[in-house]
């Protein structure tokens, strides 16, 4: 009946710690597959002698080995720093803030431990101008026959940082300046840390301007291969709301020192037929590896470069 008990106990355990990793709670996996070994282990060493029971000792010894190592591991690996760059301590929220007022969205999500939901990441005040395209001015075509020299757009828009459910920063989010290449920033509650950069370009572009959009970055991240960045099309005027997807670049290089960003450019074709015809938002995703999931990206957006069609 001990036995029996054990057996229970241990599936009951390795079948729980399997839903919990997919639903991304992955400290409570991986203390259940450590639970789960213990149980194994104990209840080998409380059976008894023979031959035969030995070999069924010395395979459950076997597993439970193998499954205690496993959650051991996940949970090692859990706590290293993927990333790299030092952790951004947020300040406690207030009680009424101004972001609350600017942010305007709703959150579906419930932060208990004392933390903000989401961050707002705004250009580092600049001492000098920044001379930008008149974008509003232009026309939808940016490619007239007179100018068929590629268009170079500035990064000016603004980095969202936020925890699945929310599909966006909540209202409660957290307002400050700087560039993610030189901050890093971390889910506490292990909840999957979603990384987006929006621009907002004040004028519909036709989508059939460009045979391909670049994108100049500056890249702090010393983990080469576990990072993406995805390029998204918007049109986001109300009532013809719409995206397309350009696809994603994966970001290869890899300095030396996080302190010494290297310089890389993406490349997106645009495709000759989409869902949208016109855009007038840049949205950039940064899909990250699983096990760096919990942490942002040391990444940042320098300018876009738009490429006419031949």
């Amino acid at each position: 009946m001990k036995g029996f008990a054990s057996a229970l106990i241990a599936a009951f355990c390795i079948q729980t710690a399997a839903i919990a990793g997919y639903c991304n709670y992955q400290m409570a996996a991986a203390l259940l597959w450590i639970v789960a070994g213990l149980v194994i282990i104990h209840s080998v060493k409380a059976a008894g002698g023979g031959v035969q029971r030995r070999t069924r000792r010395r395979m459950r010894d076997a597993l439970a080995t193998i499954i205690l190592v496993s959650g051991l591991l996940r949970l090692i690996i859990l706590q290293l720093p993927f990333g790299g760059g030092d952790k951004f301590g947020l300040p406690a929220p207030k009680a009424s803030s101004q972001s609350a007022a600017d942010a305007g969205a709703s959150s579906t999500s419930v932060d208990n431990s004392g933390d903000h939901t989401g961050i707002i990441l705004l250009p580092e005040h600049e001492e000098h101008v920044t001379l930008v395209p008149p974008l509003p001015s232009m026309p939808r075509d940016v490619f007239d026959a007179r100018h068929k020299n590629p268009v170079s757009i500035p990064f000016y828009g603004a980095y969202w940082f936020f925890k699945l459910p929310d599909t966006q920063p909540p209202p409660n989010s957290y307002r400050t300046h700087g560039t993610p290449s030189q901050m890093t920033f971390f889910a506490p509650d292990l909840r999957p840390l979603m990384m987006e950069a929006h621009q907002n370009l004040g004028k519909l572009i036709n989508l059939a301007c460009c045979r391909e959009i670049r994108i100049e970055i500056q890249n702090a991240d010393r983990y080469p291969g576990t990072v993406s960045v995805e390029l998204v099309l918007m049109d986001t005027r109300e009532g013809q709301e719409g995206s397309v997807s350009l696809g994603s670049a994966p970001v290869t290089s890899a300095p030396e020192d996080a302190d010494s960003p290297m310089r890389e450019t993406l490349t997106f074709p645009v495709p000759a037929r989409a869902s949208i015809s016109q855009f007038d938002e840049l949205m950039i995703r940064f899909p990250r590896r699983r096990t760096r999931i919990f942490r942002s990206a040391k990444i940042a957006i320098e300018r876009f470069v738009l490429i006419p069609r031949v």
